[in-house]
């Protein structure tokens, strides 16, 4: 009995997922953002993609046409038990790969989508900021980053502060959001979090001028003992 069902109720990676190991053809349609798609799966494997009457088997393009399915979040799939034509390569695209890749790839494209769209969409720094090894480049641009980040910033903006191009400050930042280093907010939010830090700002320099001036009034009061006249 085939396994089917709709892509709204179960996204194409957890589908993948379910399927597992089994040995079969995946077939996704009744969208009408996208073709109909074949996919072949054999033992944890991805082998080959069926679209349009060809046949693609660089993992690549898998991920490329599947991202569609994802992308669209509506459409049917239907997976049946059936025998398959392995596709040999060097290093076989497993489901755990191919659902890692795809969900990469989405997150990247709508990232990037929200960011053409919605330029008052901030990065903001993450607090307590989780303790992570960065490459060198990422986290070289994370340390001169960081001032900005803690604030709020745009892509552009910090772009021009870096005096860098802005598509590897966006690749940078997709990254760091990725890590769980930085959180997308809204430019609102960016004003009562800035506003806040404005305030601990002005609290913690009220508290050092309180500690400045009892210091002081110690010292003088200590001043005034040492030289009043000792009583006979």
């Amino acid at each position: 009995m085939p396994l089917s069902g709709d892509l709204v109720d179960f996204p194409l990676p957890e589908v993948l997922l379910l399927i597992g190991g089994r040995t079969g053809r995946l077939r996704l349609s009744e969208a009408n953002e996208f073709v109909p798609i074949e996919i072949d799966l054999s033992e944890g494997h991805a082998h080959g993609l069926h679209i349009e009457g060809k046949l693609v088997t660089e993992p690549p393009q898998i991920v490329a046409e599947l991202s569609y399915a994802i992308e669209t979040g509506n459409g049917r799939f239907e997976f049946t038990l059936q025998p398959i034509v392995s596709v040999a390569r060097d290093h076989p695209l497993t489901i755990n790969e191919l659902v890692m890749q795809l969900v990469l790839r989405v997150d990247e494209k709508l990232a990037k989508h929200r960011a053409v769209l919605a330029p008052e969409l901030f990065y903001v720094l993450v607090v307590p900021t989780p303790e992570i090894e960065l490459p060198d480049d990422l986290g070289s641009f994370f340390v001169q980053s960081r001032r900005l980040l803690a604030g709020g910033v745009r892509s552009q903006d910090l772009s021009e502060y870096l005096g860098v191009e802005e598509e590897p400050v966006r690749l940078h930042l997709y990254h760091l959001h990725q890590l769980g280093l930085v959180r997308l907010v809204e430019t609102t939010d960016v004003q009562s979090l800035r506003e806040t830090m404005l305030e601990q700002e002005i609290s913690e320099k009220t508290e050092d001028y309180q500690l400045a001036a009892e210091a002081s009034d110690i010292i003088r009061r200590s001043g005034r003992l040492l030289r009043m006249p000792k009583q006979k």
